[in-house]
């Protein structure tokens, strides 16, 4: 029997098991993780479904409610939300559509949004799913342009790769850390870290998405899994880049940050290229750099051209990040 239902706290277990032994769950997909939101944030609304009785997926969610109407997302608190899977033959992705779309609407939900993890993040990067929903009518609201770091061959190669983009020596940047008196720290020291985030944020009148008190939760929640690097001029941080280990496949560069009274060192250049070495010899396939559209701009999904431009310098390939959505009668 394929039937689908709402989590219930004593699913936790399990659920926390299948993310941990999907194709596509990361790190925003743990019952952990959304737990570290207040739980007066979001209604929460989460489902799983099943194949013949069998737990083939599982869908963060919240319940919401805009213009009077009950809106299902996956998930506001989260990069990502979406179906998390095992494995999605077209059958089994239809199906899941088929029993998500007959739930909402017993369910008086008037319209469902879903931000699929990019394929960058599945074992295997298959996009039946996102097949499957548009076929079932749903429609891809928004795009936004993702920066993505292919970490393939030798750790040499790649970084020759960023250099001769640059136009750079590795022995300028050499040079640079040395001359400057320039030194990497690895360690979660977010109050060093956080006025840097904040004074970043403030320039673009907008604030960071994570309190402190944010991060000192969530490094607590999943201690191997926020890696802060700081960048250091005698004893004083001048810039940091915290990267959240999404999954076994894929690091997200979250915030790229640097005093700018130092920005002659360019600390956001070196700091991505330190993120680099260490994601290669971490042997990881993917550095996803994050979104470039300009948040100031009239169309929220306008391209902020310089800042594609820098992350393309490292390398970097376009991939499109999709929000799907289908309206209920």
């Amino acid at each position: 029997m394929n039937f689908v239902r709402q989590f219930q706290k004593n699913d936790e277990s399990q659920w926390e098991d299948f993310v941990h032994h999907s194709n596509n769950g990361t790190l925003f997909h743990y019952r952990k993780f959304l737990s570290y939101h207040p739980q007066e944030r979001f209604d929460d609304h989460s489902l799983l479904f099943y194949t013949r009785d069998k737990l083939s997926a599982v869908l963060t969610g919240a319940e919401m409610h805009k213009d009077g109407k009950k809106i299902f997302f996956s998930h506001p608190g989260a990069s990502y939300g979406g179906f998390i899977f095992k494995s999605s033959s077209y059958t089994r992705a239809d199906s899941w559509i088929d029993n998500f779309d007959s739930y909402l609407e017993k369910n008086n939900f008037k319209q469902a949004t879903l931000v699929q993890p990019p394929r960058i993040y599945g074992i295997l990067e298959d996009e039946t799913l996102e097949y499957a929903l548009l076929w079932r009518g749903f429609k891809i609201c928004e795009h936004y342009i993702s920066s993505v770091i292919p970490l393939d061959g030798s750790q040499k190669e790649i970084l020759q790769r960023v250099y001769k983009l640059k136009n750079r020596s590795e022995k300028y940047y050499s040079n640079l850390m040395k001359n400057n008196s320039l030194e990497f720290i690895w360690e979660n020291n977010f109050e060093k870290f956080y006025p840097i985030l904040a004074d970043n944020k403030s320039r673009y009148d907008a604030k960071p998405t994570h309190t402190l008190d944010d991060l000192v939760r969530l490094d607590s929640l999943f201690p191997d899994r926020l890696k802060l690097l700081l960048l250091m001029k005698n004893g004083k941080p001048i810039g940091g880049t915290l990267n959240f280990i999404a999954n076994k496949k894929t690091i997200i560069i979250f915030y790229n940050m640097m005093n700018y009274d130092f920005s002659e060192f360019q600390p956001a250049t070196l700091q991505v290229l330190e993120t680099i070495r260490w994601a290669s010899n971490a042997g990881f396939k993917y550095l996803d750099f994050g979104v470039s559209q300009d948040p100031r701009a009239e169309n929220p999904l306008t391209p902020q051209q310089s800042l594609i431009r820098f992350k393309e310098e490292f390398g970097s390939f376009g991939l499109v990040r999709k929000v799907y959505q289908k309206d209920y009668s």
